[in-house]
């Protein structure tokens, strides 16, 4: 069970988050003349739209050199791409299992990192599909109906705010330049997690097992992404 404090804080967190998207579409509005407005959906990774340009863009809050940019647990993942045999295997071992100690009592957080074999064939699934990743964990979003389990693909966004909360400075990205420097980079595994170094050598993404919530369940052993601030012009 989530501590009262947690709880408060995921939701403050929320809040200002909220708060600052409403001030960043009057800064837009003010400063290009045409309407922006805020996307409160949940299977959307638009915060803030303007209909008339044609500009959707994804907001970054940041206090340090990373935040996350997408969650979703591995079952998901693997249906959504369809993923199957023994790389479906390797999710259940490097990211856990729910439920299930799949390290045999050899790992705190039930998980087993040591399959050379299907780590090589993990990673190589990521590299072999890095593009795809890319639109699933930045340009759109993949999320599953709670109800009907139904995997659907979110509206694509083609900019990003990256905001500092610390210097209270922000930058806009072309989506579309972030993809470039991704499709000349390459995944690479580390102990317990992988990064994502871009076409110029900067680490751009990296992907771990949540870790958090209620131990072992679904949302523990979930896909984790996180973003860097981006090198690109």
């Amino acid at each position: 069970m989530k501590s009262l404090t947690r709880v408060e804080a995921g939701r403050k967190a929320k809040l200002d988050g909220h708060i600052e998207e409403d001030t960043s579409a009057v800064s837009l509005t003010e400063s290009t003349g045409y309407f922006h407005e805020t996307d409160g959906a949940s299977n959307t990774k638009r915060d803030i739209i303007c209909e008339d340009l044609g500009d959707y863009y994804s907001k970054k809050s940041v206090s340090k050199d990373h935040t996350q940019c997408h969650l979703t647990s591995w079952d998901v993942w693997c249906r959504y791409f369809e993923i199957t045999g023994e790389v479906r295997e390797w999710f259940g071992l490097f990211f856990g299992t729910p439920w299930k100690d799949v390290s045999n009592g050899t790992d705190p957080q039930h998980r087993f990192v040591g399959n050379e074999r299907l780590n090589e064939l993990g990673l190589k699934w990521f590299n072999d599909h890095k593009m795809e990743t890319f639109d699933a964990i930045v340009r759109n979003g993949i999320y599953e109906d709670r109800k009907t389990k139904v995997i659907s693909v979110g509206e694509y966004v083609n900019k990003m705010i990256w905001y500092n909360k610390l210097t209270k400075e922000g930058k806009i990205y072309n989506i579309q330049d972030i993809a470039d420097v991704v499709e000349g980079g390459h995944w690479i595994l580390r102990p317990t997690t992988l990064w994502f170094i871009d076409a110029n050598g900067n680490k751009l993404f990296h992907l771990q097992m949540k870790g958090s919530s209620e131990r072992f369940s679904s949302a523990y052993h979930s896909l984790m992404f996180h973003i860097y601030k981006p090198h690109v012009a």
